[in-house]
């Protein structure tokens, strides 16, 4: 996701969902690196929630939902190492993502 400049970030709170496509040969070093980012998203500030799941029909695609409070959040989430490494990693074929603000009651 650092391409963000390219997508339409909505100011305050706000969630960002879609599927990345998975480089065959290291979906499974994807997969490791999501258990890990959601480990790490427990406890960081401003992500209300961060789910990742590996697609059961096709194990090279995987899908996510997250809800940040802020853009500063979420640049927060992206900066970290294990993030900018996996960006820079080659292992991901393409990313399709939306943002968008959550329905609140």
């Amino acid at each position: 996701m650092s391409e963000e400049k390219k997508w339409n970030i909505p100011d305050g709170e706000f969630c960002v969902y879609g599927t990345v496509y998975a480089d065959p040969e290291h979906a499974d070093e994807v997969e490791a690196v999501y258990k890990e980012t959601t480990r790490l998203a427990q406890s960081e500030e401003g992500i209300v929630y961060y789910c990742l799941s590996r697609d059961g029909d096709d194990p090279t695609i995987f899908h996510f939902f997250e809800r940040y409070k802020s853009k500063a959040a979420f640049d927060a989430h992206n900066q970290q190492d294990i993030i900018q490494k996996f960006i820079k990693s080659g292992w991901m074929k393409d990313v399709k993502a939306v943002f968008t603000k959550p329905i609140t009651p």
